[in-house]
Parts: structure tokens; C-alpha cells; sequence
């Protein structure tokens, strides 16, 4: 892909955040992407695409990664689990499995009657 091909996608998967997804879930009490730029190159840093899912009732959680085809890649796996915020992080590995493409993908998590959806950049 070329660097300004590349520019225009993450600039218009940019322009989709909401503006809670640059602030802090505990700060905020709700659900949210903590990041969603990924480079899963092995520096520790970026590799994974992490939602931070307020679930104060332990619900179940559906959380899953399609293309933008809508065919689904993958599910997202349970992180971390909050002790006493009922916090839980639920993250995706593009290098799980079958490594995926760099690209735009798109990820939904349910919890209970809630639907959370948006988009996620994996940068190779």
C-alpha cells in the first residue's frame, strides 16, 4: 500500500473515533476502544487491539472482528478482568492464528442490550 493510501486510511478511520475513545474508561464509566491503531510488529507496543468493556452485572460478552466484507476473522479474547471497576479488557491479535492483512476491520462487542462497533487499523 502506498504511504499516501495508507495516510487516507487512518485519517478517515480517525475522523469515524468518538471523542470518548481518547479518554479514560474508568473516568467516563462506560465501554470503550483503547486504541485503534495496531501495529502488531512484536515491540510490545500497539501489537494487540484492546475494548475495555464496563460490565458491572458480569453479563455475557460477544466480541468479535470482521473484514470489511463482514465476514468474520476472528473473536476477541478476554485480557484482564477488573476486581472492584468491573472493567474487563477484551483484545485481538492479528497475529493469532492466521496472520491477518494490514487493513481496516471492524469489531463488535454486545454486552447484554448494548452493541459497541467501530473500526480498528492494523498497520504493517
Amino acid at each position: 500500500m502506498k504511504v499516501r493510501q495508507r495516510f487516507a486510511a487512518i485519517a478517515a478511520a480517525l475522523a469515524l473515533a468518538p471523542a470518548a475513545a481518547f479518554c479514560s474508561a474508568s473516568a467516563l464509566g462506560q465501554s470503550l476502544a483503547l486504541n485503534r491503531l495496531v501495529t502488531p510488529n512484536g515491540d510490545g507496543r500497539n501489537d494487540t487491539f484492546i475494548f475495555r468493556c464496563h460490565n458491572p452485572r458480569d453479563a455475557g460478552v460477544d466480541a468479535k472482528v470482521f473484514d470489511l466484507s463482514g465476514r468474520e476473522i476472528d473473536v476477541m479474547r478476554i485480557k484482564r478482568i477488573g476486581t472492584t471497576d468491573f472493567f474487563y479488557d477484551y483484545e485481538w491479535d492479528p497475529n493469532f492464528g492466521s496472520r491477518k492483512a494490514g487493513g481496516i476491520y471492524v469489531y463488535q462487542v454486545r454486552v447484554e442490550t448494548k452493541v459497541y462497533k467501530g473500526t480498528v487499523i492494523v498497520i504493517r
